[in-house]
């Protein structure tokens, strides 16, 4: 049996991990435009991460 994922309502996420910091690209539903955000390798900025996730209150896709 296949699976069948639907991304229509899904933010995709692409993470550029480097040792220090993290290019983070996403690409949000229903916007034109992709958000970018740089990230340094600290427990404050990825809780930041994870709050913008939140606030989309949709399901995430992120590949690193």
């Amino acid at each position: 049996m296949t699976t069948a994922y639907s991304i229509a309502s899904t933010v995709l996420v692409a993470v550029n991990i480097s040792k220090h910091r993290h290019e983070v690209l996403m690409g949000i539903p229903d916007r034109k435009r992709r958000r970018r955000m740089t990230i340094m390798n600290t427990l404050e900025d990825f809780q930041r991460l994870s709050a913008v996730f939140v606030s989309y209150g949709l399901p995430v896709w992120i590949g690193f």
